[in-house]
């Protein structure tokens, strides 16, 4: 299987939500990646044997402009532009076995090796004069790299109780590649790579079919252990202040468990159910504190770091996320069907990674939302009609939010939203 994707995208950003330029970020993003897999399996499903090997490459090159406003905002450097060629090659081979050593329980293995090489090409940053247009800093960095050889893998057990229940265990090992943050480079310690992520996971669950197939339940519980993990995190860059950027927490842990539920309590109506409960903690990390470091510049004038140990601390995940869905469908004038849907989602308050510990407006509030729609089908024709709605309280909320220099901003959820559609299928 081969892919082939290109890429071409221009992106202006107020960072700061002020109509002055005290963050303005214009990204100009040209990206090629090319793909191929290649997959043998086995194919008789009845043997007791399964097997699949496989091998993927990919091969991806970019090249990035980053332009930077603070024009507006005394002593900074009025406009920076950062740019720099990015390559990467990635090289995984894999093999997944199956093996049923009794007629009800099967043991499942997997292992996979991959290479991660990505290189950083004559980056450079320069500041400009705005009255002049002339370039009055340049600084070239020239190059670097990050080179990342792992082995991943699982083993587990499923178990079929009976037609209707299944369950499995499973110990796995993971890991994510390491990499750069380089926009707004002023010093080459901007350009040190993170470090690649490993996680070791435990998960058991159970899935079942009840009731002639009426009602599908199923659980599971999980828990994380993370080396190194990956964080968009604070770095502080003077005179431009703290800004966002990939760092590693040597140690954290996450837990939590899952569970969803399909209903069909009579011929048309659907009804769903899902839950989700997760926890995560820091065991060993010190990293810049945010916003200590902002209040210190607002008293002193002078960016200097402030650090914290984050040893023990909550990563202010959202805790609980629940959605569910009721939807009847029923036939009218023989060929013609039409659906009528009513749906909530909820999720609770969540912290930015770069404000751990915070509170108040770096805390995302906790947000309920329930949508709507309703479908005139003609399915013999192949075309239906629908009018929806999404946000139908106008809950206002917001999903995220972090901080630009002394600025601190959110990203607010959609309003309201009522429309229609027509989908015609041949």
């Amino acid at each position: 299987m081969s892919a082939f994707e290109a890429v071409d995208e221009h992106e202006l950003t107020n960072q700061t939500n002020s109509v002055a330029s005290y963050g303005n970020m214009f990204r100009n993003n040209q990206t090629n990646v090319f793909s191929q897999e290649v997959k043998l399996e086995s194919r008789n499903p009845h043997a007791r044997f399964h097997w699949e090997v496989g091998m993927y490459y990919s091969r991806a090159r970019m090249a990035q402009n980053f332009w930077y406003d603070s024009s507006d905002r005394p002593g900074t450097t009025p406009l920076n532009e950062t740019s720099y060629r990015q390559n990467q090659q990635n090289f995984n081979q894999y093999v997944q076995l199956s093996y049923r050593i009794l007629p009800k329980l099967t043991l499942i293995g997997a292992i996979s090796h991959e290479s991660d090489d990505r290189q950083m090409l004559n980056v450079v940053s320069a500041d400009y004069d705005l009255n002049t247009g002339a370039r009055t800093h340049v600084q070239n960095f020239g190059n670097s790299g990050a080179l990342t050889n792992q082995f991943a893998g699982r083993v587990g057990a499923q178990y079929q109780f009976n037609p209707s229940v299944m369950g499995y265990v499973m110990f796995s090992r993971g890991f994510k590649p390491g990499g750069f943050s380089a926009n707004i480079t002023q010093q080459a310690s901007q350009l040190k790579p993170f470090k690649a992520e490993q996680v070791l996971t435990y998960e058991g669950s159970f899935k079942t079919m009840l009731f002639n197939r009426r009602l599908r339940v199923n659980a599971a519980g999980f828990y994380y252990d993370y080396r190194d993990q990956q964080l968009l995190g604070t770095i502080l860059v003077p005179p431009y202040g703290v800004l966002g950027g990939y760092v590693n927490a040597p140690r954290s842990n996450i837990y939590g468990a899952e569970f969803d539920m399909e209903a069909h309590p009579f011929h048309g109506l659907v009804l769903t159910q899902n839950f989700g409960y997760q926890n995560g903690s820091y065991s060993q990390f010190q990293s810049l504190n945010r916003s200590a470091t902002t209040a210190q510049f607002a008293s002193t004038g002078v960016w200097s770091p402030v650090n914290t140990n984050y040893n023990g601390y909550n990563m202010g995940l959202a805790n609980l996320t629940l959605s569910g869905a009721a939807t009847y469908t029923w036939s009218m004038f023989h060929d013609y069907k039409m659906t009528f849907d009513v749906d909530y989602n909820y999720r609770g308050a969540q912290t930015q990674p770069q404000h751990i510990g915070d509170g108040g407006i770096y805390r995302a509030p906790a947000y309920f939302l329930v949508n709507s729609f309703l479908t005139f089908a003609a399915p013999k024709q192949h075309w239906s009609v629908s009018v929806y709605g999404q946000n139908l309280a106008d809950r206002r909320y917001w999903l995220s939010g972090g901080t630009q220099a002394t600025f601190y901003g959110v990203m607010p959820g959609l309003p309201r939203f009522v429309g229609a559609k027509m989908n015609v299928t041949y």
